[in-house]
């Protein structure tokens, strides 16, 4: 019958569509998913009046660590080999850590090839000790050879006594030769016989000249950082031995004195005044001296 089945479609779709009692629940998950969205929302709202009210964070900058490529240090340095003080002869070739042959050390930067390799943590005694021969470790010390000497020739040229600007001249040639002293090419080892007893390797480092204690390392001493003023004698000497200050001390506490920042030349534009420093070693001079005189000249 057409009525009949009728009533089992509907019927069908009552089922399909649920009873009154599933019609009769609460959508539960809609109305967290709802309450989730709006609390999340409130709390960016806030969170975003909160960073635009705060005033916005300073930032910091870096600390600066010397040496800077404006600086201009010196330290002093010797080698103490089973007792005699010995100084390194002049570095051979230009940079940010040199040295003249007196004792004292030059550390600026700015001559690095690249600057700033040679500035803050990176100014290590080992930065200037491998370029000029030395190697330091904990249990040995080699010492490079010696360089050949250096000879300076110095012509002067003066007037000769009784005569004007447009007479006759004294000519004077001077040659200089200075030769620094430095033990034969060696490595010395910790129990190596020495002064008397077995030597070892060590490091003693005052932070100013006028320091009456130093600090002594046995360990990692070539990565002790360079602070302007600084004494090192690096010894290869018995435990319990007294190791020297340098002798190039009163050299650096002149300099002190004369540039206490340690700043160098170019960033003041004035450079900075240095002090003579007497550099013992062996010198031979020769000087050869010719003079004319007029030819003219009148009898009483």
């Amino acid at each position: 019958m057409p009525g009949e089945n009728f009533s089992r479609r509907v019927a069908r779709a009552a089922a399909v569509g649920g009873g009154r009692g599933y019609r009769r629940q609460t959508p539960l998950s809609w109305y967290g998913i709802v309450f989730v969205i709006c609390v999340l929302g409130i709390a960016l709202i806030a969170y975003s009046r909160y960073e635009a009210n705060r005033p916005a964070a300073t930032v910091k900058p870096k600390p600066v660590i010397p040496p800077t490529t404006s600086n201009l240090w010196k330290v002093g340095l010797e080698l103490d080999i089973c007792g005699k003080l010995t100084k390194l002869p002049p570095s051979t070739s230009p940079g940010a850590f040199t040295t003249d042959g007196t004792g004292v050390v030059t550390i600026e930067p700015s001559l690095a090839p690249v600057p700033a390799g040679a500035t803050g943590k990176n100014a290590v005694l080992n930065a200037f000790l491998v370029p000029n021969g030395i190697s330091l470790t904990n249990t040995n010390l080699t010492v490079a050879p010696p360089r050949p000497p250096s000879t300076t020739t110095t012509t002067t040229t003066v007037p000769s006594k009784g005569s004007t600007t447009t007479g006759p001249t004294s000519t004077t040639t001077s040659t200089t030769t200075t030769t620094t002293t430095l033990p034969a090419s060696r490595t010395y080892s910790n129990g190596q016989s020495c002064a008397g007893g077995k030597g070892i390797v060590q490091t003693e480092v005052w932070q100013s000249p006028s320091a009456k204690r130093g600090k002594i390392y046995t360990k990692n001493a070539s990565t002790i950082r360079f602070r302007n003023g600084q004494l090192f004698t690096i010894a290869f000497v018995p435990k319990g031995t007294v190791i020297p200050k340098p002798t190039s001390a009163k050299a650096i506490a002149q300099y002190l004195i004369a540039n206490p920042a340690g700043v160098s030349a170019g960033a003041t534009g004035v450079a900075p005044p240095t002090s003579p420093v007497v550099v013992p070693s062996s010198t031979t001079t020769t000087t050869t001296a010719k003079s004319s005189k007029s030819a003219s000249s009148s009898k009483g």
